[in-house]
């Protein structure tokens, strides 16, 4: 008897099953989703207050995602921003679990945004264009959040740009690329790719590429930590790994590692446009070579060890910087052999003088020594050479002697 029962109960829910699908099935078949367009169109509308439109054609599919697909779109921008949409985009892609909406759960596939170009805009006043986009009326406090959880997300050949007339600045990513592996509240981020080509006043005229790829990352609903144990970087020739790890807010207490490769120190000032010193040997400056361990500390900073190969010197030292609101930084530095000529500008009344760029130096204000096993210049070889050097507001100069 108790397994005839058992029999009828699953033949019953196999049958609410097979009639849910075919249900399913007959909506994507039947029923065209182009018709609720207009309706579409008007919910965000009176949700944001800004224009949407969708001109490509919705599809419906079943993977067995109940999975929505959209063709051109657009989201207006806001008043007094000009008649130019916000975002615009060639393709989009997402999907839910059908059961789980219905116990009040969002479980996502995987969201894939192909073609979008986003446009972000600060006026001078403060104002922003993405304000206000959630509407003016206040959350319920007492309404439960939709538990949400995303197979990933995916961003193809897009484009963001960021205009700020209060500096004023311009800052725009080109090609840019983004994937991220599944995202659920309380579980690590995985996976996460990012890459595209940076462009900014001054840069090279095909900007600066760049990719930077996170295999983990984690960290609390609140964002008050971060936990990433290992990074790999890339911006045009320079390319670094390490990691991350401390808390965050008001107060941040961080420490991480970073090591990057030989890189062309000539060809990455050029990229972001600026000029290397001249130096009497073409090749110095052309191969860079650094490593550090280094922590912040409510606003102090201490890098130490600290390694860096400079063409054919190998350095060793420590960078530190007090808190405060006038710290100056102290640093040590000692080598091992520098041909000094090598550094000398060339004899050229006609060349500029390389300019250290002090304004933009003052909050690094520091002073420090380097010490030198051998130094050479010309004929003449020195050993146990020790320069202080001081860098403030009259710029960069040998510094006093300390008091005994």
């Amino acid at each position: 008897m108790r397994l005839r029962v058992l029999k009828w109960i699953s033949l019953g829910v196999g049958a609410l099953v097979a009639l849910a699908v075919i249900a399913i099935l007959v909506i994507i078949w039947l029923v065209d989703p182009n018709s609720f367009k207009s309706r579409i169109e008007a919910a965000v509308r009176d949700a944001t207050g800004r224009e949407f439109s969708l001109a490509g054609d919705i599809d419906l599919g079943f993977f067995p995602w109940l999975a929505l697909r959209t063709g051109d779109g657009s989201f207006g921008n806001a008043p007094g921003f000009g008649d130019q949409p916000m975002v615009t985009w060639k393709r989009v892609q997402l999907g839910a679990r059908l059961f789980p909406l219905l116990r009040g759960e969002l479980v996502a596939d995987r969201v894939i945004i192909e073609g979008a170009d986003i446009r972000l805009v600060r006026r001078a006043d403060g104002s922003a264009n993405w304000q206000g986009i959630g509407g003016n009326e206040p959350q319920d406090p007492d309404a439960k959040p939709m538990e949400l959880r995303i197979d990933g997300i995916e961003i193809k050949d897009s484009r963001v740009s960021f205009s700020d007339e209060a500096v004023p600045r311009r800052i725009e990513v080109t090609a840019l690329n983004l994937a991220t592996d599944a995202i659920e509240p309380g579980e690590p981020f995985t996976d996460t790719e990012i890459a595209g080509v940076l462009h900014m006043d001054g840069f090279a005229a095909t900007g600066v590429p760049f990719e930077l790829v996170v295999p983990k990352a984690v960290s609390p609903a609140d964002f008050s930590a971060i936990d990433v144990p290992e990074f790999k970087l890339a911006f045009g020739d320079f390319e670094a790994q390490g990691g991350v790890q401390g808390t965050l807010g008001e107060q941040p207490k961080l420490a991480g590692k970073i090591a990057s490769n030989t890189f062309d120190l000539r060809r990455v000032l050029g990229a972001v446009g600026m000029s290397a010193p001249k130096t009497s040997d073409a090749a110095a400056l052309g191969k860079l070579q650094f490593a550090a361990d280094w922590q912040l500390n409510a606003g102090a900073i201490a890098v130490e060890p600290f390694s860096l190969n400079l063409d054919d010197t190998h350095f060793t030292g420590h960078f530190r910087r007090a808190a405060g609101d006038d710290p100056e930084g102290e640093f040590a530095l000692r080598g091992d052999s520098l041909n000094i000529a090598r550094y000398i500008p060339p004899p050229d009344p006609d060349s500029e003088p390389f300019v250290l760029p002090t304004a933009a130096l003052k909050q690094l204000k520091f002073r420090g020594k380097v010490e030198l096993e051998q130094a050479t210049l010309d004929d003449v070889a020195m050993k146990g050479v020790t320069l202080s050097l001081l860098l403030d507001e009259q710029g960069l100069r040998p510094a006093a002697p300390a008091s005994p």
